[in-house]
């Protein structure tokens, strides 16, 4: 049964039943949601309280210090542990609990006045800390032996000192910090001794996270900082070290979350006097990295901006110019990663950051130079060579492009990061393009790990490709219209294999899609899906994935066409439209979604196709029928052609509501001209001959073949001979156009 509920449901009715008393039933929901959905923290301290309220102190507190490791920032968790302690009579720890409650606890919080009684009411204990014998003496000559970089006779002092006092903390700070010099893993233990002897210093606590932050463990850094955060309370230095082992475990909204923390304890300490040990341009500098991994790069601009304006300076120009390429506005970010490139010539990194501005502004020749550059500095650099490879696939060689992502991937350390996806996608694009299916589709696949790329449905596992009958598949997509028409193909044939394949994506395509009965039910993300047959779930693949889940090469693809179909009332309501236009009719299309960063290289817009729409060859033989809508259709304002007023171009944008109109009209047209958009999907879905209008370094789905697809079979491509020569791909387009209706093109002079 609770297979069809939402996590939201489950919560709830859970939570009544721990209202009514009914603790298994609802200690059983917790449990459900939590292995569903790990990021419900709502249910992570519900399930604590009922776990304490049941009498199960110390697995109450098992259970709400696992999940503080995650909800770190949570004052609920904080309270609610602090109430199991005292229950344990653990009043030194509840008052730590308490204390970092209160600090997190935003205004109003009910809870408050409560706690902050408690505390007050816990007794103050004091011991005595003054090391023995001649411990201080002997780690006074320690520092002096540091300072004067003898680090063995400094280590010999630490341990005379420690054999004199073996509780004496700040003897075993020291030695841990000798023993991080040489990143020697003893430096852990010896923190951890720091820490165990003064639980009260600050400085034990950061300096045993960093050690396990440095020696590869962010994990491990993480709990190591909660466990301080509960002691001592929030502090500045405390939360961005957080907010570092987070970004380093790949939890980049935790990240952010402890970023901001840090920011806002910060600007309180600073203005309590205090020197918080951090500085506020860094954490900005992170906050603004890890909400670019978090996909909230115009977030990240406006953090990077006031960095850059409060603090000026290279490393402030480089972050601001990679939020601002991450937000799609690469023309903004040349200025300041330029700034950075001519403050400090010498840095790889920056260069790396200017090619990639330049790669996305279309001008890359120049984005060449400094790839070309940055290896000079730093050959073994994987990002430059990614760059490379990216360059290359520009201007259409995928075989080079190939190569240089391998060497970028070769170079790289073996993490799961942002980075290492980006180096996967871009060699799986560059296999695709060469027609390497089967090898390119897995990496391809590694986009989902892209910042801004989230799973469709949080609730449902992802499907591992196993077909089998019975099984249940929800096929889910976000954004790309035409990636969905492109890929939806492959429903037909998972469904003829006795699979349940349901959609859930964007409303535009709805219509559409349940017309041309590819899929059992049609609806959005928030629709809910139906109830699954006994003994099966729904599991999910994104449109996308199914190229590498299908495991099928090119070949099979020419036969699925044609797999859209126009609604039955779509074609009623379009019916006879184009009666009052010349016999051959010709749809266009020139703009796409301004939302991707390739979108103006792709696009020739309006301007270029007027030669076409003028060319005397066709006057009165061919009627001009838009389709263009959104972005694309200002340029019909723009450019200096009378369009409006011509009886044999008619503009349908306006009235285009979703993607089953203009399937519709579609359908009744000869041609469809358009670029790498929506459109081309939907035209080559439906088997209508579509002419395709492709920029140099076309997205890796056309390949490289001269003028056909196997994807779309009615499909002819009109490749650019050199980067933005759209004149020549119109002037093509006219004289095959010109062919088609009965008059041969100009002899040639």
């Amino acid at each position: 049964m609770t297979d069809t509920f939402q996590t939201e449901d489950l919560v709830r009715y859970a939570t009544g039943l721990h209202k009514a008393g009914k603790h298994e039933a609802a200690e059983t929901l917790y449990r459900q949601v939590l292995a569903r959905d790990p990021g419900r923290g709502d249910a992570a301290h519900l399930l604590g309280m009922l776990l304490a309220q049941t009498g199960r102190l110390k697995e109450a507190e098992a259970h709400i210090r696992q999940a503080l490791t995650r909800f770190d920032t949570m004052a609920d968790l904080h309270a609610s542990l602090g109430l199991v302690l005292a229950d344990l009579e653990r009043l030194e720890d509840a008052a730590a609990s308490w204390r970092r409650a209160l600090a997190l606890a935003a205004p109003g919080t009910p809870w408050v006045a409560d706690v902050a009684a408690r505390l007050a009411a816990v007794p103050v204990v004091t011991t005595a800390t003054m090391p023995k014998g001649d411990a201080v003496a002997l780690l006074a000559l320690a520092r002096q032996r540091l300072r004067l970089d003898d680090l063995g006779g400094a280590e010999a002092l630490c341990r005379e000192a420690l054999a004199e006092d073996g509780t004496y903390a700040d003897a075993w700070n020291m030695l841990g910090v000798l023993a991080l010099q040489t990143r020697d893993e003893a430096a852990i233990d010896h923190f951890a001794a720091a820490v165990r002897h003064a639980p009260q210093v600050l400085a034990h606590h950061s300096n045993h996270a960093a050690a396990l932050y440095q020696l590869g463990r962010p994990a491990d850094a993480a709990e190591v900082i909660n466990n301080a955060l509960t002691v001592i309370g929030a502090c500045a230095s405390l939360l961005a070290q957080l907010g570092d082992a987070r970004f380093a475990q790949g939890d980049s909204f935790a990240a952010a979350a402890a970023y901001r923390l840090a920011l806002e304890y910060l600007a309180r300490e600073r203005a309590g006097g205090a020197d918080p040990g951090v500085d506020a341009p860094r954490v900005q500098g992170n906050l603004a990295r890890a909400l670019c991994a978090c996909g909230l790069a115009r977030d990240a601009v406006a953090v990077a901006r006031a960095r850059a304006e409060a603090a000026p300076g290279v490393d402030a120009w480089r972050d601001l110019a990679i939020a601002l390429v991450a937000a799609h506005d690469p023309d903004a970010a040349l200025a300041p990663i330029l700034r950075a490139v001519e403050a400090a010539p010498e840095r790889a990194d920056l260069r790396v950051t200017a090619a990639a501005a330049c790669i996305d502004a279309s001008r890359v020749d120049e984005a060449a130079v400094h790839v070309a550059t940055a290896l000079e500095l730093d050959p073994q650099s994987p990002e430059a060579h990614a760059n490379r490879g990216f360059l290359a696939l520009r201007r259409g060689d995928p075989v080079a492009a190939e190569s240089c992502f391998r060497t970028a991937l070769a170079n790289h350390p073996p993490t799961r990061d942002a980075n290492v996806a980006v180096l996967h996608q871009g060699l799986g694009m560059a296999l695709l393009q060469q027609g390497d299916v089967l090898g390119g589709a897995p990496h391809f696949a590694w986009r989902r790990h892209v910042p801004g790329m989230t799973q469709g449905l949080a609730d449902v596992p992802l499907w591992n490709g196993v077909v089998s009958p019975g099984a249940h598949l929800v096929i889910t997509a976000s954004r790309g219209h035409g990636d969905v028409m492109h890929f939806i193909r492959y429903a037909r044939p998972l469904r003829r294999a006795g699979m349940r394949v349901v959609f859930r994506g964007m409303d535009i395509l709805l219509d559409l899609l349940a017309a041309s009965d590819l899929v059992e039910d049609v609806g959005t993300l928030r629709d809910p899906l139906p109830s699954p047959r006994p003994g099966h779930h729904w599991t999910q693949a994104d449109c996308m994935d199914l190229l590498s889940l299908a495991g099928t090469g090119l070949g099979w693809a020419a036969d699925t066409v044609p797999y859209l179909a126009p609604p039955a009332d779509a074609v009623a309501r379009w019916a006879g439209v184009l009666d009052s236009l010349p016999p051959v009719r010709v749809a266009l299309s020139w703009a796409g979604s301004t939302l991707f960063p390739y979108h103006r290289h792709r696009a020739p817009r309006l301007a270029p196709l007027l030669p076409l729409l003028t060319d005397p060859r066709l006057a009165g033989r061919v009627g001009w029928v838009s389709v263009q809508t959104d972005d694309g259709r200002r340029d019909l304002e723009t450019v200096d052609l009378p369009l409006a007023v011509r009886e044999d171009f008619l503009d349908m944008g306006d009235g285009l509501r979703s993607f089953a109109d203009t399937a519709a009209v579609l359908a009744q047209v000869d041609v469809v001209i358009t670029l790498d958009t929506a459109v081309a999907h939907l035209a080559g879905g439906l088997g209508r001959p579509l002419w395709l209008m492709l920029d140099t370094g076309s997205e890796w789905r056309w390949l490289t073949r001269p003028a056909d697809s196997p994807w779309y079979p009615t499909a002819t491509l009109f490749r650019q001979a050199r980067p933005g020569d759209w004149p020549g791909v119109v002037a093509s387009l006219a004289d095959t156009l010109a062919a088609h209706v009965g008059m041969a093109p100009p002899a040639m002079a």
